[in-house]
This record gives structure tokens, C-alpha cells and sequence, in this order.
């Protein structure tokens, strides 16, 4: 079964699945990001492999669609615990959900204040800020399978769409994490995701203990900067996309000093209601 972490584009989801992974499977005092790819992107060109369909022979974005399913049931065919990480929307097109609770065991979504979003998805894009605006604004956004392969396989939307649709998931077992607490007080916070994860463990008749200590070092070992000085140092395959490294910031509150006042208004203009939601206005 299948536990989502979805997210909108630069919001801290890479960070997250760094530290789920550490403290799930790391067995080394130290942090690499191959450890990261024991949670997967989905969809991802793989994937599709594995239930016979060539990525590279997808004509478009309803083949990519019709198979979300199907990839979900293969992926849970190792009657495993499995994490994914997603960017897309929670939903169905043409009749064809993204996912459903067959498939799915629990859901952490993560949030972030959009203003700040918006700079750093800019620049992980290398797009300027008024057309990076388009793209968090409206929810016809789509993300590509591969960039070499020029298949839509993400509804994105815009970051208002991308909350509500997994906030209003019919889901018994879900939580709703924010970017700003992950950071300004990360022990408490990932506490309560090892505190749920644990829940869902015992669904399936699984222990995971909860170790504070260990908690600490995973928090140590995938900080920002440290993330950041090992990108510096290997380099990090998701990051491709930009000229900017891909942990460039994390910071909250730089919209204060990157964000004139006309974004600013059409932000929380049209974004107001999710924002007071969550504590941002």
C-alpha cells in the first residue's frame, strides 16, 4: 500500500523524503542522496516499464492518465509499505483517478507559504517571477514525465488547487504538515510524522519504534545545509532543470524583500482564503 508524499513544486517535499528515508533505511552514519530513491517520483518513466508501456512510445497525456492506476497496483504488488512522492493534484480525468484507497495506506501533504514558493520555484525553473506567477496561479499547470521525454504526466494546478484536493482526499489516515514547522521546529514536527507513520505501520501489522535520538541525528544529517554542501559537493540529479542548486535557500519569509507589492496583492488576493486557512495572512 502506498503512502503519498505530495506536495506543490518547492515546498520542502525532497527535504522530507530525506529524512522518512534516513530514518527508515539508512544504515550508515552519514547521508547520501541515493537514499533518497527508495522514495520514488511518481509517475516515473520506470514505472511505466515495469507494466510493459515504453515511456518513450506515450503519445500523450490521457495514456499517461489511463495507466495511474495500473501503476499503482503494480508498484503494490510487493505487498509492501511503499512511499511515493508526487507534485500532482488529488483527483480523477475522464473518469480516471489519480488514485484511489485501494492503493493508497495514508497521505502527508506538505505546505508552504506560496509567496515564498513562487521565488524559490523561479528559480529552480530559471523562468522569471511573472511568469513562474502563471504557473502557481492556475490550475491548468502540468509537469512533464521526463526531460527528455515530452509527455505531460502531472496535473499540478495551481498551489491553491494542488491543497484543497488532497486536503478534501476522503482519507481517514492523513496529515497536513507546513513547510514553516518543519523548519522552525523540526523535532516536534517530524516527531508527529514518525508518531503517524507508526500508525499506519500497525495497519499493516508492522513496528516501527519510535527513537528520539534517532530522530535528532536524521534531523542533523539532512539539514538544509548540509543537503546543500553535499549538492556542492556530488551534485543532485533533481536539480537539473536549473542553473541555481536545487537546496539554494529554504528560507521563510523572503518574499518580504524579493516581492513587490503588485505580486504580492494578486498572491493574496487570490490565494486568501487557503492562506488564512493555514496561518500565512
Amino acid at each position: 500500500m502506498i503512502i503519498w508524499l505530495a506536495s506543490y513544486p518547492k515546498s520542502g517535499n525532497t527535504w522530507l523524503r530525506a529524512f522518512i528515508s534516513s530514518y527508515l533505511y539508512l544504515d550508515s552514519k552519514y547521508f547520501d542522496f541515493n537514499i533518497i530513491k527508495k522514495i520514488e517520483r511518481f509517475p516515473h518513466p520506470e514505472q511505466f516499464e515495469n507494466i510493459g508501456i515504453l515511456p518513450q512510445n506515450l503519445k500523450n497525456f490521457e495514456e499517461v492518465v489511463k495507466a495511474w492506476i495500473p501503476l499503482q497496483k503494480k508498484i503494490n504488488e510487493n505487498n509492501k509499505i511503499n512511499f511515493l512522492k508526487t507534485h500532482n493534484a488529488f483527483g480523477s480525468l475522464n473518469n480516471y483517478p489519480f488514485t484511489d484507497k485501494n492503493n493508497t495506506l495514508g497521505l502527508i501533504y506538505l505546505v508552504r507559504d506560496p509567496r515564498d514558493v513562487l521565488i524559490s520555484y523561479s528559480k529552480h525553473l530559471d523562468k522569471d517571477i511573472d511568469k513562474t506567477l502563471k504557473y502557481i496561479l492556475t490550475d491548468e499547470h502540468m509537469g512533464v514525465l521526463h526531460s527528455k521525454i515530452n509527455v505531460h504526466c502531472e496535473i499540478r494546478g495551481s498551489w491553491a488547487r494542488n491543497y484543497n484536493s488532497w486536503k478534501n482526499f476522503n482519507l481517514a489516515e492523513k496529515i497536513i504538515i507546513r513547510y514553516e514547522d518543519l523548519l522552525e521546529n523540526p523535532f516536534k514536527t517530524f516527531s508527529k510524522i514518525i508518531n503517524y507513520l507508526q500508525i499506519l505501520f500497525k495497519k499493516k501489522s508492522l513496528i516501527l519504534d519510535f527513537d528520539e535520538e534517532k530522530i535528532h541525528k536524521c534531523i542533523e544529517i539532512t539539514s538544509f545545509s548540509n543537503l546543500q554542501n553535499l549538492e556542492k559537493k556530488v551534485g543532485f540529479d533533481e536539480g537539473i532543470t536549473s542553473n541555481e542548486l536545487f537546496f539554494n535557500k529554504g528560507k521563510i519569509g523572503q518574499w518580504k524583500e524579493k516581492l513587490d507589492e503588485k505580486i504580492l496583492y494578486k498572491i493574496e488576493k487570490q490565494l486568501k482564503k487557503e492562506m488564512k486557512e493555514l496561518n500565512y495572512l
